[in-house]
């Protein structure tokens, strides 16, 4: 996971755990890491195509490996065969590293808020968007209580049928027998304030999974602004 191609010109490391009902890890099986992997590619560049429409030959790619204490250890990364190694990437176009850099957290904090939202709606008995003050988020309203903050490109997503399409295979790995928590978080050897995204298995999301809407969109769920 620490040797990469010249080419790579960002990553953002994920720690992700599934767990069963007593906490413990679950081995998830080839054909599960296979697809989840392969749609989670897919979601990530619907992401990062969002937030820079004009990628260049920029390519978004996720790289894995399962550990024995059942955590796999992801890596998002943003390629460019046509550049020189990173360093001379980083040093000769730091305006560009930087922005690259920033597309590639923007569309991970997009896909993970997704996954938690997912979850969340699969839980409620009601939901609802309200505006705030900031043009890139909205307040996402779950039982008139509990507020979450949400990306405007999660809203896009949860619109999106191909997106929920990449999003059911993503979440490929709730089908597993035993699995019951989906925990995502930042690497906490990596410096900034380690936070997880904890999903856990509902009967509404194993129904999403299978192809239905989530329970609070049938119900009217609009997006901000919208009548």
């Amino acid at each position: 996971m620490d040797t990469h191609p010249p080419y790579v010109v960002a990553r953002v490391p994920i720690v992700v755990r599934c767990l069963d009902a007593h906490g413990r890890p679950v081995s998830l099986s080839t054909r599960a890491l296979s697809q989840g992997s392969t749609d989670l590619q897919d979601l990530l560049r619907w992401a990062y195509g969002i937030v820079r429409p004009h990628p260049g030959a920029e390519t978004v790619t996720v790289s894995f490996l399962e550990e024995p204490d059942g955590r796999l250890q992801l890596e998002y990364l943003v390629v460019d065969r046509a550049m020189a190694p990173r360093r001379w990437f980083h040093r000769r176009c730091p305006r560009r590293a930087e922005e690259v850099q920033t597309a590639l957290m923007q569309a991970t904090i997009a896909v993970t808020t997704l996954v938690e939202t997912v979850g969340s709606l699969a839980t409620a008995c009601s939901a609802r968007w309200e505006d705030n003050d900031s043009p890139d988020f909205v307040n996402l309203v779950l039982d008139d209580t509990y507020v979450q903050r949400v990306p405007r490109t999660v809203v896009e997503a949860l619109e999106d049928p191909a997106a929920m399409d990449l999003l059911r295979g993503t979440l490929t790995l709730f089908v597993e027998n035993g699995v019951e928590q989906l925990i995502i978080g930042k690497d906490p050897e990596i410096p900034g304030r380690y936070r997880e995204t904890v999903v856990g298995r509902s009967p509404a999301l194993m129904r999403f999974l299978a192809g239905e809407p989530l329970p609070p969109l049938v119900d009217g769920l609009q997006g901000p602004g919208r009548s």
